[in-house]
């Protein structure tokens, strides 16, 4: 009893996974509806913010005690302290340079921690903004809200902080929630203006009001059908806005990276990255990584599928548009002069630049 439960994402492990504000812990539920709760260390923390990281962990915002934490697929936790002087953290999600990218209040910062656990963080131009909720972007950069100065903002990965004004006072306070849409734009929600806003990559804002006042919008993400989907906190509805942005597409680029010269008989790695330019989530994601029969693999990580001769394969649920997952294979140099490895990704979802879903290397093996 008592818990909130406040944000939700999808795994690398297919199930959700939820925050429970109020009772500090972590939830996990399967499709078919089991669940698990994994408990927060310590007393004074508490769980908002949780995204699905390039790395396979779940990432969340502990903002009582001013940490981000990870959350393995078994549940083992880890909390990363913020520096002194930091605020609290509340959105989170994974940003197109494969780090995790989260809002901070009082003071007004855009954070950036990488898997290792290094923060940066990056000051907004003003004070007293209250960043709340942050996407990834189809152009590449993080887009958040500014909830207390009715603006839109705007970082790169470089952290340079732009800010868009929204077109009408009554807005806030708000907005709320933001996503990236299935047209190439971000969709926000306006919790006190009753509308749903869009913003173009060149800060271009339109603003659509809602048929009922008083909605409380909240958050906002982008449907399998084409349109966007929101929550009305305070009339108990779900809503959806129409874009007419076609069928579901999304544009799955891989490249491959290896050793360019390795030693007979040693041990090297490959890593593999796979991004989702968007604008949809590619549904049921298979990353494959093939090499020559003969080339033992020693390691995969996240877990893979190693039962074929020439393949090591992941599969991932859902990558989001504007997501990046990276996978790493260990393999051993059995054969000479050089071995050559290709690495792809597929999706249930129509691809729209097939072009850049394989890439290739060789690598040239030495004598011991």
């Amino acid at each position: 009893m008592g818990a909130s439960p406040s944000e939700i994402t999808t795994g690398s492990d297919g199930n959700l996974w939820f925050s429970e504000q109020g009772i500090r812990k972590i939830g996990r539920i399967t499709p078919d509806g089991d669940l698990t709760e994994y408990q927060l260390p310590g007393e004074d923390t508490d769980a908002f913010g949780i995204t699905a990281g390039p790395d396979g962990n779940l990432w969340f915002t502990e903002f009582i005690g001013r940490h981000i934490g990870k959350i393995t697929t078994s549940g083992v936790i880890t909390l990363y302290d913020l520096p002194a002087g930091s605020g609290s953290p509340f959105g989170i999600t994974t940003g197109p340079d494969g780090n995790l990218w989260f809002t901070e209040d009082s003071p007004d910062r855009i954070g950036k921690i990488t898997t290792a656990g290094q923060v940066t963080e990056y000051d907004l131009p003003s004070a007293g903004n209250f960043p709340l909720s942050i996407a990834a972007g189809p152009d590449g950069n993080l887009w958040f809200t500014e909830i207390l100065t009715n603006r839109i903002g705007k970082i790169s990965t470089a952290g340079a902080v732009t800010e868009y004004t929204l077109p009408n006072a009554d807005s806030g306070p708000g907005p709320d929630g933001i996503a990236a849409g299935p047209d190439g734009n971000l969709w926000f929600t306006e919790q006190v203006g009753d509308r749903i806003g869009r913003i173009t990559t060149d800060g271009d804002i339109e603003e659509y009001p809602l048929p009922n006042p008083g909605s409380g919008t909240i958050r906002i993400t982008a449907g399998p059908d084409g349109n966007v989907w929101f929550t009305e906190l305070f009339r108990d509805h779900i809503g959806r806005l129409e874009v007419g942005a076609g069928p579901p597409r999304a544009d799955l680029a891989v490249r491959l990276s290896a050793p360019a010269t390795v030693r007979g008989g040693a041990e090297y790695s490959y890593d593999v990255t796979v991004t989702n330019n968007g604008p949809f989530s590619a549904a049921d994601t298979a990353v494959t990584l093939t090499r020559p029969r003969g080339v033992p693999v020693t390691g995969a990580s996240p877990g893979a599928d190693r039962h074929h001769p020439t393949q090591v394969t992941w599969r991932v649920k859902a990558l989001g548009a504007g997501q990046q997952r990276v996978f790493h294979v260990t393999v051993r140099a059995t054969q000479s002069p050089a071995i050559t490895a290709t690495a792809g990704a597929t999706s249930r979802t129509t691809d729209q630049n097939p072009a850049n879903n394989t890439d290739r290397t060789t690598t040239r093996v030495t004598r011991r």
